[in-house]
């Protein structure tokens, strides 16, 4: 459950009179439901409004208010319809109608298209905008106990997948016959869809997103992988790299150097240090053992959106909280140029990290079968 009286008290603390929810991501996180269409229809808007003085209200499309009164905590929900009535008008007009008019309003910019902000502006001329996407963000960046509980879930349904797929692949089998194996058992352990599926190998594993084909890995080749499903407004996002048999000795060197260096990345994350401080020592890890290092990022962030604030790089000085989910993802590339990929998900925790994975990859690089 997210935490509503900091939700409740963001205007004031922002010297706002009001703020306004509606990216995808920070919209579910504020009314607490989760409305695929927000998502996937543009211009099917949802708005959390929550002001500094008096009670939140939800406007979201007709088709949508047995949803969100299911689902969502604010009691007041306004519907518009569509193709009849513009989803920012009736912003507006309920604005207008709280006495909300005037004075400085917060919204995401980030996320609100340029068309709509236009007569936004256009019908409440009183109203200084301010963009607020990152200060939602900031408060889904510390995570209750039930939403790291599902992130767990969804994250070990999707680990128990992976090593069911992986151990019943063999050699002649393709890219999308593995891929497939992966998709089926997340299926099968409850996702309601699938976000992503990154799968390559051999001489396609330095493209990061490329798409599984009918190509077969052939001996002593890499396999990689990076995948995600969804559970709701949950997802998940886990990386691996695989042998598809007689890895030679540099790529079983190669492979081992990048778990040790994950290893120890997850190891110095703890409250107090900042975001990019983690990425230097991850990179440490790196000059430490002559691997070559080109990331512009070794992690993030993860929740509602797939990266989240704080982002695990150069110039991020956000400071590690207690409570915040993290991604951790280094990857490398070998001197036949293929790539090692692995990715798992920590809590950051005082009293020690806890994974939510079901553990750390093998230290010595797996095979398939």
């Amino acid at each position: 459950m997210q935490d509503r009286q900091s939700i409740l008290d963001l205007p004031k603390a922002l010297g706002l009179t009001a703020v306004v929810a509606m990216s995808p991501e920070n919209f579910a996180y504020v009314s607490g439901t989760h409305i695929i269409t927000v998502n996937l229809i543009r211009p099917r808007h949802g708005y959390a409004v929550i002001p500094a003085e008096g009670k939140p209200e939800l406007i979201v499309c007709s088709i949508e208010r047995t949803l969100a009164e299911a689902e969502g905590w604010i009691e007041d929900i306004v519907t518009y319809t569509e193709f009849k009535d513009e989803p920012v008008a009736v912003l507006a007009a309920r604005l207008k109608a709280a006495g909300l008019d005037h004075g400085r309003i917060g919204i995401d910019l980030d996320y609100l298209p340029t068309s709509a902000f236009d007569r936004l502006r256009q019908q409440l001329p009183g109203v200084e905008w301010v963009n607020t996407t990152e200060e939602i963000a900031r408060l889904r960046a510390i995570k209750s106990e039930d939403e790291v509980d599902r992130l767990r879930h969804v994250t070990q349904a999707t680990h128990a997948a992976v090593l069911d797929a992986m151990k019943a692949s063999k050699l002649g089998d393709s890219e999308q016959q593995m891929n497939q194996r992966i998709m089926q058992g997340m299926l099968d352990r409850g996702a309601d869809g699938i976000l992503f599926m990154c799968f390559a190998s051999g001489d396609r594993t330095d493209q990061p997103h490329a798409h599984a084909t009918d190509r077969k890995p052939a001996p002593g080749e890499i396999i990689r992988f990076d995948v995600g499903a969804t559970w709701g407004p949950w997802a998940s996002d886990f990386a691996r790299t695989y042998s598809a048999g007689e890895p030679t000795q540099m790529q079983q060197d190669t492979y081992r150097k990048l778990r040790e260096i994950q290893e120890e990345t997850i190891d110095f994350i703890k409250p107090g240090v900042t975001a990019e401080a983690v990425f230097h020592t991850c990179r440490q890890g790196y000059d430490k053992r002559g691997l070559r290092f080109h990331m512009p990022h070794i992690g993030h962030s993860f929740g509602h959106e797939l990266h989240e604030s704080p982002m695990l790089r150069p110039g991020e000085t956000m400071t590690i909280e207690d409570g915040m989910v993290l991604n951790i993802e280094p990857v490398v590339l070998d001197d036949a140029h293929s790539a090692y990929h692995t990715e798992d998900l920590i809590e950051v925790r005082a009293t020690g990290n806890r994974l939510l994975t079901l553990g750390l990859a093998p230290k010595e690089i797996p095979t398939i079968g």
